[in-house]
């Protein structure tokens, strides 16, 4: 049988998807920073960023990604040393805060791009198989090998080490990051679930001394999530972001009118809060559509994910759906007060060079599997 072009299996939903939702990202950015001149450009570096990031999106979808698999080991080391060298140079803003490298006018916050070299890394090591095993998976053959202790608990050090350069920053929330992208590719690679459970435990047990070596405010923002009456005006954010949502009512106050926003009552309402922004001035069906775009983006994810045409394709698909979905869950989660107060951003959405970059990259991987699917 003639083989199909790459160009004719593209996964035009999945750009579409992407570029809608960078497209509202930039346009509530604008909004969000009408009335601040010191702000007032940054949606014009946000559209600059997502030239850049679609530059991304299409040269590591035409790479093979199978190329990944014989370079995970130089990622990984590269993301290591970023992740150190950060902890040294980095620039700091506030107090022992060293998050960023200062390029000209760009700064790279480097746990970002290390999340990819994360997914590519943990794919490769828990797809660790014979050649025998993978070139009969490519050609349709079932196979029954899955990753063994070994290859489980090195996927496991070599989270750790990751995870915890960047709690080191501190960044406690991207962190977890690390953590659940590991997990989702070491359940997608149907490791046994007697592993799993252990780790689960064992994560349990950790919490107690990651308690104590937690910075005093990352406490403190869990203990008034838990118990707003221990501090209430540390929940000034939180009241301000569910006035905003409320007050957009049905269909919103209008793009670039809403009243929370645009007098400033709501804080980083470009960045972590921009999800309010989008409740007020686009009013509930704004919101449902932009959830209803991450749903298609998720379909399409997954859809690559279950069409790829081996194990370790399928690894990259669902790793690089969870860079984007978690932070998705916890900042939606954050904006209507289901879940603590963090500084992951709305994927596409919130501003941001490193994230805006990392998640079209990670949807460039999802389309590189997507092409290069097999045929069912």
């Amino acid at each position: 049988m003639r083989d199909v072009p790459l160009w004719r299996r593209f996964d035009y939903v999945l750009l579409l998807v992407m570029l809608l939702l960078t497209a509202l990202g930039v346009a509530m950015v604008r909004s969000a920073n009408q009335g601040t001149p010191d702000l007032a450009d940054l949606w014009l570096r946000q559209l600059r960023f997502a030239a850049v990031g679609l530059l991304l999106f299409f040269l590591i979808a035409a790479l093979p990604y199978e190329w990944f698999r014989h370079l995970w080991w130089a990622g990984y080391l590269l993301a290591v040393g970023l992740l150190v060298l950060v902890l040294f140079i980095g620039e700091s803003e506030i107090g022992d805060v060293r998050r960023w490298f200062t390029i000209g006018n760009f700064r790279l916050q480097p746990s970002y791009p290390a999340l990819l070299f994360h997914v590519i890394a943990i794919a490769a090591v828990l797809d660790h198989r014979s050649r025998k095993e993978r070139r009969l998976e490519v050609e349709g053959e079932e196979t029954s090998e899955r990753p063994g202790l070994g290859l489980y608990l090195l996927s496991g050090a070599m989270t750790t080490i990751l995870a915890g350069l960047v709690f080191r920053e501190p960044d406690l929330s991207t962190a977890v990051i690390f953590v659940v992208v590991w997990g989702a590719i070491a359940f997608a690679s149907e490791v046994r679930l007697l592993y799993l459970g252990i780790t689960g435990l064992v994560g349990l047990a950790a919490a107690i001394p990651i308690w104590w070596i937690m910075e005093e405010y990352q406490r403190e923002r869990i203990l008034v999530f838990l118990n707003p009456s221990l501090d209430p005006e540390k929940l000034y954010n939180l009241r301000q972001a569910l006035i905003s949502i409320g007050s957009g009512g049905l269909w919103g106050r209008g793009y670039g009118i809403g009243t929370q926003s645009q007098l400033h009552f709501l804080r980083v309402r470009h960045t972590d809060f921009i999800f309010s922004v989008v409740g007020e001035e686009l009013g509930f069906i704004g919101t449902t559509l932009l959830l209803f775009l991450f749903c298609l983006l998720a379909w399409r994810v997954f859809r690559a994910a279950l069409l790829a045409r081996d194990r370790f394709g399928r690894l990259l698909a669902i790793g690089a759906g969870a860079v984007v979905f978690f932070p998705l869950i916890v900042n939606v989660g954050m904006n209507i007060g289901l879940l603590p107060v963090t500084g992951l951003p709305l994927p596409f959405i919130s501003y941001g060079g490193s994230a805006l970059l990392t998640y079209m990259a990670a949807m460039g991987l999802v389309e590189g599997v997507a092409m290069r699917r097999k045929e069912r």
